[in-house]
């Protein structure tokens, strides 16, 4: 049962990603060229600024996405102890590079749709990321659960964590902080 776990997390993970990839190519509307009587296919300025929006479009995706499996990670994974980093990394990864291979895979490129395309058309451009770091968004995202659960859960053992500081008593009863947390301070 110990190693299912991750293996259900992992198919969980491509499963998800590949929803996303569909998300993100159903919904980007993407700019167009627009075909000239003379065959030719231009671009204009304001439809060269909306390039970036298939990107934001992903990376907005892949923060909905990173933090959904991020969750299922605290979940599913919480008791493989250290190995959770590994495994809340590497779904999120397997799922961006799949949410990236289900928007993209299947499209006709645009050198094609303007070959066919009648003059005053406009052929969308080709989706695609604007670069391949936006991956990243993903797992990126997926530790932020994790590291919350960490820092907030209880120690397996039921202790509570120590700060690595010490307290030492004042003559009056109350507490002051040892800055050096070893006991090198001396209070007066």
């Amino acid at each position: 049962m110990r190693m299912l776990a991750p293996g259900l997390y992992l198919l969980g993970s491509l499963a998800t990603g590949a929803l996303g990839g569909l998300v993100w190519r159903t919904t980007t509307v993407l700019p167009g060229y627009t075909v000239q009587p003379d065959g030719k296919a231009v671009l204009s300025e304001y439809a060269l600024t909306r390039v970036f929006e298939a990107t934001a479009a992903y990376c907005l995706v892949g923060i909905l996405g990173g933090l959904l499996l991020g969750l299922l990670a605290v979940l599913v994974l919480r008791r493989q102890g250290r190995w959770i980093v590994a495994w809340a990394v590497a779904g999120p990864l397997l799922a961006g590079l799949a949410a990236w291979a289900a928007g993209v895979l299947g499209g006709t490129p645009v050198s094609d749709r303007i070959a066919a395309a009648s003059p005053g058309d406009v052929v969308p451009i080709d989706l695609a990321l604007g670069t391949p770091v936006a991956v990243l968004v993903w797992p990126f995202l997926a530790m932020l659960p994790v590291l919350l659960w960490s820092a907030f859960s209880p120690d397996p053992d039921g202790t509570a964590r120590r700060s690595g500081l010490r307290t030492d008593r004042r003559d009056d009863g109350g507490a002051e902080l040892d800055q050096v947390g070893r006991g090198d301070l001396e209070l007066e």
